[in-house]
């Protein structure tokens, strides 16, 4: 045989050999790595759940998780209850994602009363040491204990070396995209788990670079911020079925003036354009204004998005937001928003806070006490002017649903 020849043999023999080895080692192996793998997610459960401390050995944890933990699958997810005795001491579910160089799992545990997180614990992750690593930071993961799981009815945290809040946990400098992707996979989570374990996607607003002007930071200084203010920036964004599609979409709009509006069209406000420049807004009469739109038949809503005009910093006054089965608003009528905390529209006081208009929308949640939707034709949004007598000013208001299967809306 020739050198040449020889040597391709010899290459392409050792190669079989090594894949035959690696086959063999795998097909060996692959039980105790998933075994490994599912025990490291029990000690995670059993961490983040503050169940007994001190269990020594591999069989103690796990006789420590078949004591005390029940494991049931709510709509998508799985959910692990933590008892102590009788007596429910939390939940737990997975955060999973990709980060920047491998998946990111982690069990996130909150109490029983639903109301705040108990504990973050991260168990696999690939990222940068010294950086996107320090998830698995005993000090940086304490700062989700006691965060609350819901804000002003959002539910989720934020992940922000600048915006300030109650739900607010400080970033990593330089591990930005590990921090987005814990964010982003705990707020899934945490909006699944509120709703009963439904599917859920983070809510498309239809934002584009060149659709969007960004608003003036600050806010007059001489002016009296409302004692409702919701001071920090950013917040976490909504959570919607799969599929949901903006269903407001060229439908009419009526308002509550018997001409038409003083600057604008009220088609403008139902036809996808958000921006917030000199043509792009419809402004109403001074006093509480409303504008009403017709969904053409009966949808099931999980989301009402409100765009005031935002150029300039703007808190707008009395914002309502209702739904009902008839155009006058006397049928099935039904609040999911009211920021008037004083009352003063008669509308019954509400207990929204109110929010800075900014190039995003105020998202009003939709999907009611059932967490499935509300069903809805007629929507009707108030607005009473803005503080510093400012004028009632609608860009844009969009309603997020799922279309009947019939077809859509006449």
């Amino acid at each position: 045989m020739r050198p040449k020849a020889y040597a391709v043999a010899f290459t392409v023999g050792l190669s079989g050999f090594c894949a035959v080895l690696l086959t063999f080692a795998n097909v060996q192996w692959q039980a105790r790595i998933a075994a490994n793998e599912n025990f490291a997610k029990i000690c995670a459960v059993v961490d983040a759940l503050g169940l007994e401390a001190g269990p020594s050995s591999r069989e103690e944890t796990i006789d420590l998780f078949n004591r005390s933990v029940t494991v049931t699958n709510r709509g998508v997810m799985t959910v692990y209850e933590g008892r102590a005795g009788d007596r429910l001491t939390g939940f737990a579910f997975e955060v999973v994602g990709h980060g920047k160089y491998g998946p990111i799992k982690g069990i996130l545990a909150v109490g029983a009363e639903t109301q705040t997180i108990l504990a973050l614990n991260i168990y696999e992750q690939n990222e940068t040491p010294g950086l996107g690593a320090r998830i698995t930071a005993p000090d940086w993961l304490a700062q989700f204990r006691g965060i609350p799981l819901l804000r002003d009815g959002a539910p989720g945290v934020v992940i922000s070396s600048r915006s300030k809040g109650p739900n607010v946990v400080d970033g990593i400098t330089g591990a930005s995209k590990t921090t987005y992707v814990i964010e982003k996979i705990i707020n899934k989570a945490i909006a699944q788990f509120l709703s009963g374990g439904m599917d859920l996607e983070e809510l498309d607003l239809g934002l584009t670079a060149d659709a969007v002007t960004r608003a003036t930071p600050g806010y007059p200084k001489h002016l009296d911020k409302p004692p409702h203010l919701r001071e920090e920036v950013k917040r976490p964004p909504f959570m919607a079925p799969p599929g949901a599609v903006n269903l407001a979409r060229g439908k009419p709009v009526t308002s509550s003036m018997a001409d038409e509006p003083v600057i604008g069209e009220l088609a403008q406000i139902t036809d996808g354009i958000k921006r917030s420049g000199e043509f792009d807004y419809v402004e109403l009469d001074f006093g509480l204004q409303w504008v009403q739109i017709d969904l053409g038949r009966e949808e099931t809503v999980y989301a009402i998005a409100v765009w005031h005009y935002y150029k300039n910093p703007v808190i707008y006054n009395d914002v309502i937001v209702q739904v009902a089965d008839d155009a006058a608003f006397t049928q099935n009528v039904r609040t999911l928003f009211n920021n008037d905390h004083d009352n003063s529209a008669g509308l019954g006081t509400g207990t929204d806070t109110a929010y800075y208009a900014r190039w995003w929308a105020e998202i009003v949640d939709a999907r009611g006490a059932n967490k499935q939707g509300t069903p809805a034709r007629y929507v009707r949004v108030y607005t009473h002017g803005g503080a510093g007598d400012a004028e009632t000013r609608f860009v844009e208001i969009a309603v997020y649903g799922a279309a009947s299967a019939a077809g859509p809306p006449l």
